[in-house]
């Protein structure tokens, strides 16, 4: 019996053993956590950066209770010089004792009077240290997003949950909708960290722990928490949060370089070679950090250190100002669009405005598959002299400022728009639905005509009848054959760029990409439009120079541009050069469907000469031979402005004849306001009146 209690105590303690075991060989294995390698993470990346404080409000961080020191003031301080130096876009700031005290978000505060407001209110009164709990709590509800986030736990204590709801790895797991490059930092001031904390710390991917000595507090930008996302518009001087000497490395970007591979000055230096898309990712990693590296500080479970960099650099944003001479001064009530056209290949679909207070209302306009839209900003009453920069976001992260809007004294505010609207003001009429059991008519509200007024009415419409009548007998002789169908008019050529090839070759780009090339003579002048047949090109005047193509005239409502920079006359475009064009204002469209006749321009003149038609526009000038009989102007040249217009040449002295207009032409003496009517001969020089294409 004695053998049997010593076999059974043995089993016990070798169970015992083998259990502790296999625990310390988990926690090791977990506490294994190969150092990340600098590769650029795959998907869409961060654009943005959020800040998240979580911050101990015991007693004890004001020196009460156990009486080691007061440090609540001053770690304040460095939360908001952190907040003022980073200038996160976004912060969460989260107290707590026994729990959550307090949760508060923040847009870019750095600065404002909220945020240093909520900040000096703070006060470290709480009785207990319940930290896995709470970071349980501030981690849950953090997703990724478009944003890289930065935890900052601050405590001068352990955890005392009595309860012991959460262990520290199950605090650290609760930020499970983390980014690849969102980190946490444990900062025990003036205490160690516990084992469990430090086991929990080494064994996750994103944290690590500093321990700070008592009564000092840290700079949230120091050695060992650097991180986050830096925005390079300059390649040679990129300040990076890395101290002094440090050597790096970079990946992502295909042809960028460091130069020099560590930091000088608070800075490095990037070699670009060829052009990088706006708004490219890099990563810039430096090693991690050894226990104690910091004076008089130690680093627990250090991970590498990565910072994501944004290259915005000069000549590479997607996006080209049209109209930068809108006025962007606005009174209460007034709004200003603001046109851009985007460069070949670029996404519009999911454009973002951010950075808009409540008062100024914006809206992006766009027609499909078309590169140009629109930004509509409404003033719906902001404080004279606010001055708002709204930010623009393209698909993939890409963003920018918009040009500033700057509010102006007087001005009314219209009437608020109509429900449902959320872009903006409501466009048309708001019509009041018809009371129940009312059927909805077009004459309600509308005034009742005099009696008289309906009488005379009424007895127009018999005499039209009657007319009409006895129009239809006097045609009763026979069929009318039906007038042949105007030909549909050809859709309007739209061009946003022209490219001039290393060959010396000129073609027109459309909204789409495709490339049309143009002939063009070799020597002498030539008008684009009147080439290519494209109106909005009407009167741009190029010709061939030796050292490339000179712009001999550019109309004053149409901006030809290479670069930021718009041509002028005289200006000489070398080989190998994409230009932009845009319509300064809408007086060139839409154009009215002249077909082959749309490069001369308007307004244009006829002349007869025997039986030789010259129609000549401010650009240019078409000769056309009249045939034998009758001839529509419209179907001959394939203008369907002109169908209707049909001429016919005498036998005699070689005159032509005006038989018929369409009503909305005008044929008139050159200089003259009085028309020429259908049935009698042009003279030899008259001025063709069109319609408005807006009509």
């Amino acid at each position: 019996m004695c053998r049997a209690f010593m076999f059974l105590a043995a089993l016990l303690i070798g169970g015992a053993v083998s259990g502790q075991r296999s625990v310390s060989g988990q926690a090791l294995q977990g506490a294994d956590v190969s150092p990340a390698p600098c590769e650029l993470p795959p998907g869409p990346l961060p654009t943005l950066t959020r800040a998240v404080f979580v911050l101990d409000t015991s007693g004890s961080m004001r020196g009460l209770g156990d009486g080691r020191a007061d440090i609540f003031g001053r770690v304040k301080a460095s939360i908001n010089t952190y907040v003022r130096q980073a200038r996160p876009d976004r912060v969460e700031l989260l107290t707590f004792d026994s729990g959550v005290r307090s949760r508060q978000g923040f847009a870019a505060p750095a600065g404002t009077p909220r945020w240093n407001g909520a900040l000096g209110a703070l006060r470290a009164d709480g009785q207990s240290t319940h930290l896995y709990r709470s970071l349980h709590a501030a981690l849950s509800p953090l997703t990724a997003g478009a944003y890289l986030t930065t935890v900052f736990v601050l405590t001068d204590g352990i955890d005392n949950d009595p309860a012991r709801a959460f262990t520290p790895g199950q605090a650290l797991a609760a930020f499970g909708g983390r980014g690849p490059l969102d980190r946490l930092h444990y900062l025990a001031l003036g205490a160690a960290i516990p084992a469990d904390a430090r086991q929990a710390l080494a064994a996750s991917p994103y944290a690590d722990g500093l321990t700070v000595p008592l009564g000092q507090v840290p700079d949230l930008r120091g050695a060992g928490l650097e991180g986050g996302l830096v925005t390079v518009t300059d390649a040679a001087r990129v300040p990076v949060p890395f101290p002094e000497g440090t050597p790096l490395s970079l990946a992502g970007a295909r042809g960028l370089q460091l130069q020099p591979a560590q930091v000088q000055g608070g800075r490095i230096g990037l070699k670009v070679a060829g052009r990088l898309p706006y708004g490219s990712a890099a990563l810039l990693c430096a090693g991690n950090r050894g226990p104690g590296a910091g004076t008089g500080s130690g680093t627990v479970a250090g991970k590498p250190r990565r910072v994501l960099l944004r290259l915005n650099l000069p000549g590479t944003w997607p996006l080209r100002w049209l109209n930068p001479g809108a006025d962007r001064v606005l009174a209460a009530g007034e709004e200003v669009g603001l046109r851009y056209r985007a460069a070949p290949g670029q996404r519009l679909q999911g454009l973002r405005l951010s950075g808009l207070p409540p008062k100024l209302r914006a809206e992006v306009r766009r027609l499909p598959a078309s590169r140009e839209f629109e930004i509509r900003l409404l003033n719906r009453g902001l404080t004279a002299g606010t001055l708002v920069t709204p930010t623009l976001t393209l698909p993939g992260g890409a963003a920018t400022t918009l040009p500033a809007i700057r509010a102006a004294a007087g001005g009314r505010v219209g009437a608020a728009p109509a429900a449902g609207s959320a872009n903006g003001p409501a466009t048309g009429p708001v019509t009041a639905p018809p009371q129940a059991g009312q059927a909805p008519s077009s004459l309600q509200g509308q005034p009742r005509l005099p009696r008289r007024v309906v009488w005379g009415l009424l007895i127009l419409a018999a005499l039209g009848l009657a007319g009409a009548l006895l129009l239809g007998l006097r045609r009763r002789r026979g069929p009318v054959a039906a007038p042949p169908r105007a030909p549909a008019a050809p859709a309007m050529p739209t061009v946003e760029g022209i490219e001039y090839s290393e060959d010396r070759l000129l073609a027109l780009v459309s909204p789409s990409g495709d490339v049309t090339g143009v002939v063009t003579p070799l020597d002498g002048p030539f008008d684009l439009g009147h080439l290519a047949r494209v109106p909005h090109l009407s009167g741009l005047r190029l010709e061939q120079h030796r050292h490339g193509l000179k712009c001999n005239q550019i109309p004053p409502d149409l901006e030809v541009s290479q670069g930021a920079r718009l041509l002028r006359a005289g200006d000489i475009v070398r080989p190998g050069t994409l230009l932009g064009v845009a319509v300064a204002r809408p007086s060139r469209a839409p154009q009215t469907p002249l077909g082959s006749l749309a490069g001369l321009g308007l307004p244009l003149t006829l002349r007869t000469q025997h039986l030789t038609l010259h129609l000549v526009g401010p650009y240019g000038e078409h000769v056309l031979a009249l045939a034998p009989g009758l001839t529509d102007l419209g179907a001959t040249l394939q203008a369907p402005a002109l169908n209707g217009l049909s001429l016919s040449t005498s036998g005699t002295g070689g005159r032509v004849l005006l038989v018929d207009l369409p009503p909305q032409l005008t044929v008139r003496r050159l200089g003259e306001l009085t028309p020429v009517t259908p049935g009698t001969y042009l003279p030899a020089a008259v001025t063709l009146d069109l319609p408005d294409p807006q009509d």
